[in-house]
């Protein structure tokens, strides 16, 4: 048990007696103990809504645990999440997950006090399809404590398992995932959506900056004093990152806004720009990551990556892994439930997270030049673990979301492939994929 939270804790929490932490998500690695508030600018789906992640005061994070964040968002966003992982049986789903989850913690200082001895580079991080702005606290507290400050943003779309606005008495109004339409073809709603994503990551940068110029507002209640921020953060070289529909989300806004200097994509569904591949990829001229499982990545997907600049993109995928660890999932179901719900990977999850963020961070520095120079560099660690890394664009998916499956979201978008016949698999080795080098753009 790691205490109970202080009633402050549950600020911006939705309304539900303060538990007891029973587990939490991995700790941080880097050097700086990492702090964590919930920021909302404007109260309508104009604004901005995002967790914000960023480098704290606290010293000793063991000591704090009892003030670490809340994980779980409430009972609106796992009925949105089993509209989409268990359609069929949406009520079992949720009493199972509410009672895995609401104990957990991510190993964040909830509201401390933001640590001044530098100016700050900023990430900005979409999630995925059905996803929040807590489901990736892994990654973003990672880079966090490493020396970010990284926005996690909640889309508002209808592509997050949930969210919510302000309503005129300040109460919440919730927008729950939506579910495919029978008249909607699978690509109409997406890339609607993904206008709509793109927009949302550029405010949650205007955010930013407004956040750097102490002209910003948290609509959210918070003891969380935003002036803090003033003056402190690094815009010279915003990165834009995401996962899956976040990591097309990123592309995006990577070919759109040219105030973001670095991309990092991890696993991108490049669906919902299908028919615009061509155009958005040929935009992105920011050096740019693209960080892939093994078990997602189909001929259709790989092929609309393919369009992205040769010269200025790399291309890594992680051995023996799944879609969903590049999120939390895969550290909070147990094995029983890394099986039930698709992401079990024949490789450690904790391993692949590793190698996940090492090349996320080592990217990033690599390409923030002076400001980067501090940063730990995993070069040693990434050249240890070569035999678990494919440089190019490599993948063993058979079916993805949309591009395979005419639009049924029944299909889970995770992919299964090493459940079944992972020593069956053949490696597809497309496109100049070298299963034993070293990515050499790192």
């Amino acid at each position: 048990m790691l205490g109970s939270l202080r009633n402050s804790a549950f600020s911006t929490m939705a309304a539900w007696q303060a538990p007891r932490f029973t587990t939490h998500t991995p700790v941080p690695q880097g050097p700086h103990v990492v702090g964590c508030v919930d920021i909302m600018m404007g109260r309508c789906k104009d604004g901005t809504l995002m967790r914000l992640y960023y480098p704290c005061k606290v010293s000793n994070l063991q000591a704090q645990a009892h003030n670490w964040t809340p994980w779980f968002l409430g009972d609106e966003y796992t009925r949105g999440l089993a509209s989409f992982i268990a359609p069929s049986i949406p009520s079992l789903f949720s009493m199972l997950f509410n009672w895995k989850m609401r104990n957990v913690a991510t190993p964040a200082v909830w509201e401390a006090g933001l640590m001044k001895t530098r100016k700050w580079p900023v990430v900005v991080f979409s999630h995925g399809l059905s996803a929040n702005r807590s489901i990736y606290s892994t990654v973003c507290s990672e880079l966090a404590s490493h020396g970010f400050v990284v926005a996690a943003v909640e889309h508002r779309d209808s592509s997050a398992c949930a969210s919510f606005v302000l309503n005129e008495d300040g109460k919440r109004d919730y927008i729950l995932f939506k579910t495919l339409p029978p008249d909607v073809k699978e690509y109409e709603l997406r890339n609607q959506q993904i206008k709509v994503r793109v927009e949302e990551s550029i405010r949650a940068l205007d955010t930013l900056h407004k956040l750097n110029e102490g002209q910003a507002k948290n609509e959210l209640p918070s003891s969380f004093d935003l002036q803090q921020l003033c003056d402190a953060l690094d815009l010279s070289h915003p990165v834009m990152s995401g996962h899956s529909f976040g990591g097309v989300t990123a592309i995006t806004t990577l070919a759109t806004d040219k105030r973001f200097k670095i991309g990092v994509s991890l696993d991108p569904w490049m669906f919902p720009i299908k028919d615009q591949v061509t155009e958005v990829c040929g935009n992105v001229s920011q050096p740019l990551i693209c960080i892939s499982t093994e078990a997602f990545q189909s001929d259709a997907n790989l092929q609309a990556m393919s369009s992205l600049p040769a010269d200025s993109t790399t291309f890594v995928t992680i051995k023996g892994t799944v879609h969903q660890n590049q999120c939390d999932t895969p550290f909070l179901v147990g094995n029983i439930g890394r099986a039930f719900v698709g992401v079990y990977s024949p490789l450690d999850a904790h391993t692949a997270m590793d190698i996940n963020n090492r090349l996320m961070l080592n990217f990033i520095a690599k390409h923030l030049g002076e400001n980067g120079a501090s940063l730990n560099t995993y070069v040693p660690y990434l050249e240890a673990q070569q035999q678990n890394m494919v440089s190019g664009l490599y993948g063993k998916g058979k079916a993805m979301l949309g591009w395979d499956t005419d639009g049924q979201t029944q299909l889970y978008l995770e992919c299964k492939t090493f459940l079944s016949d992972w020593k069956d698999l053949t490696p597809k080795g497309l496109y100049g994929a070298r299963p034993d080098s070293f990515p050499s753009k790192l």
